[in-house]
């Protein structure tokens, strides 16, 4: 039960970040969240298993997180392909990439909003939760069994609804080359070098400048991302920068899961300002929708709060063990 419980835990905060914090989904319509978590909760939960069962990284985690939005909004719901997906947005027509099918102003948005949001951010929150077991597998062979299946049954449930209700099918030319990116995606992802963090003698930021650095970056990048080729390459820009100075900030020998903790914490903050200014997909907008936002935002705080009170305990008593290890071989 022990690890059965973070799984859980991840299985329903994957969606509940990923559409309720974002305001993608409103407060009346939260029971939807057992069929998004089938979704977004096995996805989130199968790439973290596998990646910490072969040893890969956070860079790992957000190739995943790439290939399983390019699954979801490519392959599945093809709101990249689909202009009259939704009318709150257009992510086919603006700012075109010719043969591509879809628009860069869409693809950066899909691949920011899944690839760290729904899957990187759910995995380092809910692990901050139980620091004492965020390096090790949660599940054995049955859980990674239920969860494939969960996932294979989110497939259908969302492949098929959106299809039946939409009647959309993009050409398979496009199809194809999405399921390609996917598994080349999934592939890199366990053939990058397995990270070397903390290799250098400098020290790292403190875990609170990198929590205000990471909202200011990726609030930013929301700001900036507007449906035109400017915006478009501000928030490339904003991203490029910003994965270069985390890189660099990892190699520095202090660097800890606290500061991993912090740089999800500063994007959930960034979640909980964007989700108000929000136009949900599925519920009711208006009042129902702000108070339930409000909720959901004190809720992410206060787990923000659990989180680092939990990562500050571990960081102390393992730096005390440390101390006694050091007494001890030197007694």
């Amino acid at each position: 039960m022990r690890n059965t419980l973070p799984a859980v835990g991840l299985f329903f905060l994957a969606p509940l970040v990923g559409e309720a914090l974002l305001g993608a989904t409103s407060l009346d319509a939260l029971a939807l969240l057992p069929v998004l978590a089938l979704l977004y909760g096995s996805g989130a939960l199968l790439i973290r298993e596998l990646v910490r069962r072969t040893g890969r990284g956070w860079g790992s985690v957000l190739l995943l997180g790439a290939a399983y939005a390019l699954l979801e909004e490519g392959l599945l719901d093809q709101m990249l392909f689909n202009a009259d997906y939704s009318g709150n947005y257009d992510m086919v027509t603006v700012t075109p990439i010719p043969l591509v099918g879809t628009g860069a102003y869409g693809l950066i948005s899909v691949l920011a909003v899944h690839a760290l949001w729904s899957i990187t951010v759910p995995i380092a929150l809910m692990e901050a939760l139980v620091p004492d077991r965020a390096a090790r597998p949660w599940l054995g062979r049955t859980g990674l069994t239920v969860t494939a299946v969960l996932l294979a049954l989110g497939i259908v449930v969302v492949g098929w609804g959106s299809y039946d209700e939409s009647g959309f099918m993009a050409p398979w030319p496009l199809l194809a080359g999405t399921a390609a990116v996917v598994a080349a995606l999934v592939a890199t992802a366990f053939l990058i070098p397995r990270p070397r963090a903390g290799i250098e003698s400098r020290g790292a930021p403190r875990p609170l400048f990198v929590a205000v650095a990471s909202c200011a970056a990726t609030s930013a990048f929301w700001l900036v991302l507007q449906p035109s080729w400017v915006g478009v390459a501000a928030a490339l820009a904003i991203a490029v920068a910003a994965a270069g100075i985390v890189h660099y900030w990892a190699r520095a020998g202090d660097w800890a899961p606290t500061h991993i903790f912090a740089l999800a914490a500063g994007a959930t903050l960034t979640y909980a300002w964007v989700g108000f200014g929000q136009t949900p997909d599925q519920g009711s907008g208006g009042t129902v929708n702000l108070v339930g936002h409000i909720l959901l935002s004190f809720a992410a705080v206060a787990l923000l709060c659990v989180g680092a009170r939990r990562m500050g305990t571990h960081s102390a008593r393992a730096a005390r063990m440390a101390v006694s290890e050091r007494k001890t071989q030197h007694g």
